[in-house]
Parts: structure tokens; sequence; C-alpha cells
């Protein structure tokens, strides 16, 4: 005989601790939402303000399955029971003995609606390679009881199943980009991934905000009671569950981590975050590639990325899985009306989320506006509206052939280490990118910005190859510009810079150093529209003494990385 019993406090589970994690043992179990301390955690900091009921089944007084519930009255006195941690849990389940597991959900289903006669059932997570799903459905039909189901992909790579070498070479040009990618931040400075100890996790939130703050986000990943979730999780670790953080580091400042829940040999990608003011050095994909990695080598058989329809996640899968949202009722027209009412909302949102466009408008998008409109200074609406409206930009090329240098000067190239705290830091670290050298009298204050194989203006998308021999200069003040000019041709160089047509301080101070105009740029930009002339004057023969020919050709500016 069946028995059932239900608990309404942790302190009434914690007895039943030693059982509970023997039935996960025994089952070998990998879904790390249902092991104790997940729930126990999840109770002591988000079930306080729910009404949880953990159903105990029994059979002649030994514990044969556990179903972790969230029971609610609804409108109508509707009793609505779902399985804890929606939201938070990516999977759940019913904790039981496989042989008994049949039995215990039809007795614990037959018992809820036998005693509440109202009643709708709408259990999230249920992972399709497992049988709870099934149960319930055969339930369902064998009792003629209205339901509906919902499921959404779940990619993971299965290490067992494959060669590392042979996924290696399989993904050899995303291995490739990622490693130049790599390879130009490593030129810069140290780069270094790492596990992170001890549950100091700050470096890691902040690090989330900043890699959101001009976007929307739903994971609620740094409000208050979910960080006190994961640092008290972190601390609850055993051997069966895990919780691992690692980070990735450019010379001891966090770009990027990787957040994952480990149990039994699944390795589940809770989150994932980078600085975007690295964005062009695809920190996200960099810290994708070594955590996918790190997981290999720690002999975790599934590195598991989470149920949804991110591109990301179709790039590196090896197999595919499907996680289910289960909702059913009894025949009530109130209970039927509600389940109704829901699953008309889950339709919706499994086809919002499906489509990628409306998906990356809600992020971006709608983000930005949030942005601009709570959070966002006077300068920043004008950049926004200069950029992604209407824009004018005019300048004029000046090019001064090459003299022997005066004298010597102060100024010496400024390391990007110098850098890193400058206020201004995501411009700068994107001329370091683009192939500047940023030069100065100290680390401090930087003087002028130096180009040796082109002439770029990133605002307009303006990208024109310099003849050989010769020098962009840009952001210098004037008073200093004597200096600078004097400093590049000590070297030898021929020098390029360019000039706004409202500048004219600057455009008489060019022309009294020796400056010849050698081209005038004309940009007109409404929204998408852009209108582009050029007016040559001297410039073709600079680049057809050298064999070159005058390129025409207009690049946008660099676009946001895949990541």
């Amino acid at each position: 005989m069946l028995a059932y019993k239900v608990l309404t406090t942790i302190n009434e589970l914690e007895p039943y601790k030693e059982t509970w994690s023997a039935i996960l043992e025994c089952q070998q179990n990998d879904n790390p939402f249902i092991e104790y301390e997940w729930i126990s955690t999840w109770w002591k900091v988000f079930g306080q303000e729910e009404n949880v009921e953990i159903y105990i089944v029994e059979h002649n007084g030994e514990v044969v399955a556990f179903f972790p519930f969230v029971h609610s009255i609804r409108f109508g006195n509707i009793h609505q029971f779902s399985f804890l941690g929606q939201g938070l849990a990516s999977y759940m389940e019913v904790i039981s003995d496989r042989k008994w597991k049949e039995q215990a959900v039809y007795y614990v289903l037959k018992e809820i609606i036998s005693q509440f006669t109202r009643v709708l059932f709408v259990f999230h997570g249920l992972l399709e390679s497992k049988d709870t799903s099934q149960i319930l459905e055969q339930y369902t039909l064998e009792r003629q009881l209205p339901h509906s189901v919902f499921r959404v992909v779940t990619p993971y790579i299965d290490y067992k199943t494959i060669d590392l070498p042979d996924f290696l070479k399989k993904h050899k040009r995303k291995f490739k980009s990622i490693h130049r990618r790599e390879k130009r931040l490593k030129q810069f400075g140290q780069v270094t991934f790492q596990r992170v100890h001890g549950g100091d996790f700050d470096n890691m939130f902040q690090l989330f905000e900043r890699r959101w703050q001009k976007k929307m986000d739903t994971s609620e990943f740094t409000h208050e009671r979910t960080r006190a979730f994961i640092e008290q999780l972190a601390n609850q670790q055993n051997a069966a569950l895990c919780l691992r953080v690692h980070s990735l580091l450019f010379e001891n400042i966090w770009i990027g981590f990787t957040i994952d829940i480990c149990c039994r040999g699944r390795n589940f990608c809770h989150a994932m975050g980078h600085e975007p003011d690295f964005y062009m050095f695809g920190p996200g994909r960099l810290i994708e590639k070594e955590n996918m990695l790190e997981a290999h080598s720690a002999n975790f058989r599934l590195y598991d990325f989470g149920s949804g329809y991110e591109p990301y996640k179709f790039e590196w899968y090896t197999h595919l899985d499907f996680t289910r949202k289960f909702i059913m009722s009894t025949t009530g027209f109130r209970e039927r009306s509600l389940r109704n009412v829901i699953v008309l909302q889950e339709t919706i949102l499994a086809m919002l989320k499906t489509n990628r466009k409306i998906v990356e408008w809600k992020r971006n998008t709608l983000g930005e506006l949030r942005y601009l409109f709570t959070k966002a200074n006077i300068n920043e609406w004008l950049t926004m509206l200069k950029c992604k409206v209407i824009n004018s930009h005019i300048f004029t090329i000046y090019y001064l052939e090459k003299k022997s240098g005066e004298s010597k000067s102060n100024f010496h190239e400024i390391a990007i280490q110098s850098v890193l705290e400058h206020n201004k830091r995501a411009e700068i670290l994107t001329n370091y990118f683009q192939g500047y050298k940023l030069y100065g009298l100290n680390n401090q204050e930087i003087a002028y910005l130096r180009h040796d194989q082109c002439i770029r203006e990133e605002a307009v998308g303006f990208m024109q190859e310099l003849p050989l021999n010769t020098t962009y200069i840009k952001n210098y003040e004037l008073p200093k510009l004597h200096l600078i000019v004097n400093e590049v041709q000590r070297e030898g160089r021929a020098i390029s810079t360019t000039a706004k047509w409202f500048e004219w301080r600057k455009r008489k101070q060019l022309a009294a150093l020796g400056f010849q105009r050698v081209e005038h740029v004309w940009m007109h930009q409404l929204f998408k529209w852009k209108k582009v002339y050029r007016q040559q004057y001297k410039w073709g023969k600079y680049l057809s003494s050298q064999g070159r020919k005058l390129e025409h050709g207009w690049h946008l500016t660099l676009l946001s990385l895949l990541i």
C-alpha cells in the first residue's frame, strides 16, 4: 500500500536528506536542480514567499518518491500545482526510484485531484530523455484529461561519443577565428583562464551588469536574491553537486566568466558574461571555448548548453534533447478556461522566442531605449541620434611630405596596461585593436594617436590606405602639433591627418606647417540612407608615384562580433 505525507517547512524536510540523496545516487541522477542541496537552498532563499509543499510517497513505511511542489490557489478556487524553482531551475523531475515512479505519479495525482476537485498542473523542465513526461501524458490519456505540451530544444555535447581531435577538426574554422583574436589580445598583455575559489563573486556580478547595461535581461541574474542563492549554493557543494566559476583575466582584470552547475557527469552552463569594453577581442567566444575544453579535460560526460534557441548553442552541439512544459487540468469549466489562457500565453511566447529577429529587437533595441530613458545623459542621447538617425560629416585630408625632424621630443608609446583604468577605456581599446599606437608625455595623458597603414574616420566608416612610409595622426591638441610633426618626421616619414569643416584653427595651423589639402569628403546619412562624395586634389599623385591606386571603397565600422 502507498501512503503520502506533505511537508511544508524546510525543517520538516531535513530528516529526509539522506533518503533523498540516496535515491538520486542510486539512479545516478545528473540533473543538478533536483539535488537536495539545490532544493533546500532555493527553499531558504526564494521559498519563504511561496507555498512549498513536498509530497512524500511511502510504501510500507519506506520512502519511494518525493514531489517538490509549489501549491497556489488561483481565481475560481482552482488549486494549481507546479514544480518549485520555476525561472531558476531549467530542469525538474520527480525524485523516485525508477521502478516506483509510475505508481507514485499516478497515486499522487489521483490523491490531489480527489482532495481538491478543481486542479491545474503546470510542470516545467521535463526532459524528454527521461520518462516522467511520458508517464504524465499516459496518465492524462487514460483519464481523458485536457492537457497541452510545449517543448524547447536543449542542445548539448556528449563527450563520450566524440573524439576530441575530430571535434576540433570539425570546428576548425571557428577555433581558428577564436585563436586569431586570442593571439591578438595576447600581443597586448597576459591572458589567463582560471577557476575562481572562495565564493568571492563580486567581479562576476559587476561584469554581468556592465554586459547587460544596455540590453534587456530577463534572467534576473544580478538580483539580490539570485546573488544570495548562488553564493549559498557555492557553499553547499558535495561529491554529487558542484558549482564551478571560471574567469578570463587580462592583466588581472576580469573580462569574462562562466558559471556552471555540475552534477555526476553533466556540466550545465548556467550563465556566461564578458566585458563589453573588450568585445572586439571576442572574450565571450574565447571563454566559451576554454570552458568547453576544460569540461572535457575534467571528464564530464555532457556539456549542457541549456534550453533555448541561441545561435551559439547550435554551433557546437553534438546531440539534441527537448525540455517540456506539461499543462493539464481536471475537466471543470473554470480550470479548463484557466488552462486555455495559460496555453495561449505559452503559444505566443513560444512563437516569439523562436523568432530570432524579435528576440534581438527586444534584447537590444528595447534594452537600449530603456537605458536611454533611465540612465543616459545628454551626450549619450546626442551620440545615439548622430549615429543612428541623422549625421553629416565633412572633412579634408591633409598631407605633409617627409622632411627631417628638427629635434627629439619627449613623447613615448603608451602600453595598453596603462589605460585599463581610463574613463574612456572602451574607445581606447578599440583604437588598439584597429592598429593605432598611442603616444603621450606620460602614461596618464594621451597626446595623439598614430596609424602607419591607413587613414580611419570611424564615425563614418571611412578607411583609406596610406602611401608607403606615411603615418596618419589624429586626436591631438593644436599647441602640441608642431612637436608631434617633428617627432614623426624625425623618423623620415610623411604625415597625413584630417580636419573637419568647422575646425578653422586646425586648418590654419596645418597650412602654416606646410600640409597640403589632397582630398575633400562629404558624407550625409539619414537612418540607413547614406550618400558619399569625394573631391580629389593632389591625393592621387602620392599614391600613383608608388604604383598604387586611389581606393574609393567605403566600409562600415566594425560591427559587433559574434559572442
